[in-house]
């Protein structure tokens, strides 16, 4: 199942954020082949924030560990909240299951502007999944901050937890419950984030070879 928004012109994107362009800077024709040139911010679209979004000498996308990018997750249902989500939103004594964690909210509807209300993370509840063993954590918004946030403090906390981001999910008509994440960022040294095709696949469905052991995602090797 794939769980990424289309990347294009049309895709909303950040205020004072690159949007998607292309252009053609070669056309069929007789023995030459169509090439397109594309510009954009690698936070447009279904995209994965590594630390160095936040942290100064954090991981890059191309040195983010890629099992934590592959493996078991859980997609749980939080619809309609708009606001910081913590533990008060969700049914008393739930605890992550898995490594991974993606909410589905539906507050950001795929094709539709960023709005000027979203589900985010309220810090604590970052801690919170970091206790109970999460290193990865999904969104189907924009930001795991708030709009309005100047300050960042959901994704210093993931950094600070060693939490992969990823945003932009489409996780509409997706049933609630576990399955597996593949969700690999580009090898872009330097960058701090990518695009992803992120993909939902049957629960215990691994690639072989893959772990669930990883080391830390926050700081650059």
């Amino acid at each position: 199942m794939d769980i990424s928004r289309p990347l294009e012109p049309a895709t909303a994107v950040w205020p004072g954020d690159t949007p998607f362009t292309r252009r053609w800077t070669h056309q069929h024709g007789p023995g030459q082949a169509a090439v397109t040139c594309l510009q954009f911010s690698p936070h447009v679209g279904t995209h994965l924030d590594a630390p160095l979004h936040t942290v100064p000498d954090g991981r890059d996308a191309a040195s983010v560990p890629l099992t934590a990018c592959v493996g078991r997750c859980e997609v749980v249902a939080v619809p309609g909240h708009r606001g910081p989500i913590s533990e008060a939103h969700l049914p008393a004594g739930w605890s992550p299951s898995t490594p991974r964690v993606l909410f589905a909210t539906g507050t950001w509807p795929v094709g539709s502007p960023i709005p000027a209300a979203f589900a985010s993370l309220a810090p604590g509840f970052v801690d919170f999944l970091a206790r109970a063993g999460v290193i990865l954590v999904g969104l189907d918004t924009p930001s795991v901050d708030s709009p309005d946030a100047t300050d960042l403090l959901a994704h210093g906390r993931c950094a600070a937890q060693a939490v992969l981001i990823l945003e932009g999910l489409d996780l509409a008509g997706v049933v609630p419950g576990p399955y597996t994440l593949v969700a690999a960022p580009l090898r872009m040294p330097g960058v701090e984030a990518s695009p992803v095709r992120a993909l939902l696949l049957p629960a215990k469905t691994l690639p072989t070879g893959t772990t669930e052991r990883v080391g830390s995602v926050g700081a650059a090797p």
